[in-house]
């Protein structure tokens, strides 16, 4: 018998071959019967198929298909494993290693929150120019931008959503996002660098810390940041110095708040989402009293509107989300949590010890309350448990995915994979590209070219709210008409509902950063203060269409109602078992 005759067992075949019984018994025609003698002197039967057959089978379609998606993967095995040891080469140690050649000195103000730290790091600022603050929000920098102004002091605004450019401006308040690396200052502020261990933009932080040049940095920080931010510095510099904050107005757990009866003007009453916030302000409303709302889908200028509403005495009571917990400035006496679990995104979870201090702590305006308070109209037993407990200390930052490896040839997809798949170090966190994987997939079928990787890169990056099918659908059709060289469609949500101007709004954003990122000039500013003007009248219109009501029943929900139904809907419905 030839060689090429030789006839092959199965075990044979799915080692030499690499197919697996199923694919055996699929492609290849029925077996040959051959006896052969066992160990014990034995015969048995078994199955066997000339190789010449296994080889004609090898090149049907369907076969050859198969090997092709092995040969496939096993080439993409190959390169995650040169991806993955190309990732390990990027640490903080780049961002170190650039540090050291900068002279500078540090001061670490360090405390919770309305213990007066971002305002003494301010005013240092407004004396020794020039400068820049480097904050989390838009609200906060458009709030340190009017207030730098009003003293006199030349400043302009820069953020992801607009520019604001003043004449002889010798500081700029910016995002942190938009922090010039490339000008000197003499004094800069990085405020909330507790952030420094976000997953989704923390990168921004660190970055900050290592590669601001000016003379001075300042930086603000929650307790559980100054260890990890002390560590991280002396790798670079041993020029700074740390200032302990305290609250001026001491935080007090004031009990359990019992409905209407219980509020008083300047409380703030804490809820999770949009719905909560807006059915609250209007049963609040409804018994008399003046609300302000702020939560995160509301515009800015919205959000500032509120803020002055609050602030001048034309609202007495402000509901809002987390959103105010970082930073904003209020004259809030009291906190009441009107809920105590909020959505994260993926589940509903119990509000964590530094979400509970966060918001809490902006109970007590020192000047205007001799101390403040913290209530609650749900589970008690979780804010008065976590209120002024110690946050675990920060263990590792957060390092922002490395644009260097777009000119390795690798597809962009497996980068992003490979980094989202990593196995978490014991020092940093990579950044989450989750949301640029979700808008990577919106251009399938585009093959812009490995010139243009950056590009796509650059929009991808761009920040959309990815649970929205709406904006997700926007950024898609823009990005794809600036792949093909056309021009971006306008927001096409209207003005219609309080809903609409919300996604509206948020488009314009969309298409603003994109001809950003391409350096096409696009001043939406009289649009976005239409839609403002527009949300402020909703608002002042009958608030009774967003009070929540019972699925079974319609009657109203009250206030901090977890549940879609009214107790006695709910009783009704239990089973007796």
């Amino acid at each position: 018998m030839s060689k090429k005759n030789r006839p092959l067992t199965q075990k044979q075949i799915m080692r030499q071959y690499g197919l697996t019984r199923n694919q055996i018994q699929q492609y290849l025609p029925r077996p040959q019967l051959k006896k052969v003698r066992g160990r014990g002197g034995a015969w048995w039967t078994v199955g066997v198929w000339p190789e010449e057959q296994i080889e004609k089978a090898l090149q049907s379609p369907a076969l050859a298909r198969l090997r092709e998606e092995k040969e496939a993967a096993r080439r993409e095995q190959r390169q995650i494993a040169e991806i993955r040891a190309l990732f390990e080469a990027y640490s903080p140690e780049a961002y170190i290693e650039r540090a050291r050649s900068l002279k500078r000195s540090f001061v670490l103000h360090v405390g919770p929150t309305n213990s007066g730290k971002t305002h003494d790091a301010i005013e240092d600022l407004k004396k020794n120019t020039p400068g820049t603050y480097l904050g989390p929000l838009r609200l906060l920098a458009l709030e340190m931008f009017d207030r730098i102004n009003a003293a006199g002091i030349a400043c302009s605004m820069l953020t992801g959503e607009e520019a604001i450019s003043v004449e002889n401006a010798q500081i700029v308040s910016s995002t942190i996002e938009l922090c010039d690396y490339h000008t000197h200052f003499k004094t800069a502020v990085i405020d909330e660098a507790q952030l420094i261990a976000d997953p989704d933009r923390g990168a921004a932080w660190l970055k900050a810390i290592c590669l601001v040049d000016a003379e001075v940095v300042h930086i603000c920080m929650a307790p559980e940041a100054q260890h990890y931010v002390e560590e991280l510095i002396t790798r670079f510099s041993d020029q700074y110095s740390v200032v302990q904050h305290h609250r001026l107005a001491p935080l007090r757990y004031g009990g359990v708040c019992h409905g209407y009866r219980d509020l008083r003007p300047d409380d703030a009453l804490i809820c999770f989402s949009r719905k909560s916030v807006l059915s609250t302000a209007a049963l609040l409303e409804k018994n008399g009293f003046r609300a302000s709302v702020i939560y995160g889908a509301l515009p800015p200028e919205a959000r500032r509107n509120e803020v002055r509403k609050y602030t001048g005495g034309e609202t007495d009571i402000v509901v809002a989300t987390d959103a105010i917990g970082l930073g904003i400035s209020l004259p809030i006496k009291r906190v009441i949590f009107a809920e105590t679990e909020k959505f994260d995104g993926k589940d509903f979870r119990t509000l964590t010890t530094a979400e509970v201090n966060q918001i809490g702590g902006r109970a007590g305006r020192y000047g205007l309350n001799e101390f403040g308070e913290v209530l609650v109209l749900g589970n008690k037993t979780v804010i008065q448990e976590k209120l002024g407990k110690r946050v675990p200390n920060i263990r590792a930052a957060c390092i922002a995915f490395p644009r260097e490896v777009l000119d390795t040839g690798y597809p962009l997809d497996l980068l992003l994979r490979t980094w989202q798949q990593m196995e978490r170090h014991r020092e940093f966190l990579r950044e989450d590209m989750k949301d640029a994987r979700i808008l990577l997939r919106c251009l399938k079928g585009m093959n812009p070219g490995a010139r243009r990787r950056e590009l796509v890169f650059d929009l991808i990056t761009c920040p959309v709210d990815t649970r929205s099918e709406e904006l997700v659908g926007y950024w898609t059709e823009c990005a794809r008409a600036i792949l093909r060289g056309r021009s971006v469609p306008p927001p096409p949500f209207g003005t219609e509902t309080l809903l609409d101007c919300e996604l509206q709004y948020k488009a314009y954003d969309i298409r603003h950063q994109l001809l950003r990122r391409i350096g096409v000039p696009d001043d939406c500013t009289q649009e976005r203060s239409d839609i403002c003007d527009r949300i402020a009248e909703l608002m002042r219109e009958n608030k009774s269409q967003y009070i929540r009501r019972c699925r079974g029943c319609g009657k109203e929900l009250p206030i901090g109602s977890v549940s879609n139904y009214c107790d006695a809907c709910y009783e009704n419905s239990r089973l007796p078992f």
